[in-house]
């Protein structure tokens, strides 16, 4: 149980200065934080101990920049800033990227066609949807039963203490993610 607490001590310390040990076995390239090494493929082979220690090795190496095997508050500054840049290079990426497939007539500029154009249609679901999911008793058609029905569950599910009200505590609960 110790070795995990300090295993997730230093991955969590790692994460937060951009330099989570990698998920996959491949190394992170020296000038890339481990977490953007190659993506996990559908059959990920099992990472070892000694895989995640040399890793997290690595990274404190390349972190630790005068060499004195301690992170000083200026070495995790300075990460923690090198982070930042290249997550807001990679933003700034695609933001161009974005704009330039919506910018279809190439002029450096959005006009209002082009954005109307590039957002989706809304879905709507069809009737038949509709009915599949509202229409518990399959007669083809949503009785008001049926319509409130699931609306009303929900709202049952939420207000937790059951005073017939969803408090703004209750609200916020239900927004929570939850663990799985």
């Amino acid at each position: 149980m110790h070795n995990c607490t300090i295993f997730l001590a230093a991955a969590s310390l790692s994460a937060l200065i951009g330099t989570a040990p990698a998920q996959a076995t491949a190394p992170a390239a020296p000038d890339r934080p481990a977490s953007s090494a190659a993506p996990a493929t559908a059959e990920a082979k099992p990472v070892t101990r000694a895989e995640i220690s040399s890793q997290l090795d690595s990274n404190f190496k390349m972190l630790d920049s005068n060499g004195d095997k301690v992170l000083s508050k200026t070495e995790i500054e300075a990460a923690q800033a090198r982070s930042v840049a290249q997550a807001q290079a990679e933003v700034a990426k695609r933001i161009e990227a974005e704009f330039a497939r919506m910018d279809t007539n190439g002029d450096g500029q959005l006009s209002l066609a082009e954005v109307k154009a590039a957002a989706p249609p809304p879905h709507i679901g069809g009737a038949d949807e509709m009915l599949q999911k509202l229409d518990t008793n399959k007669d083809g058609r949503i009785g008001q039963d049926e319509y409130r029905a699931v609306p009303l569950a929900n709202f049952d599910r939420l207000d937790t203490d059951k005073d017939g009200a969803v408090s703004p505590v209750e609200q916020r609960a239900a927004s929570m993610p939850r663990n799985p």
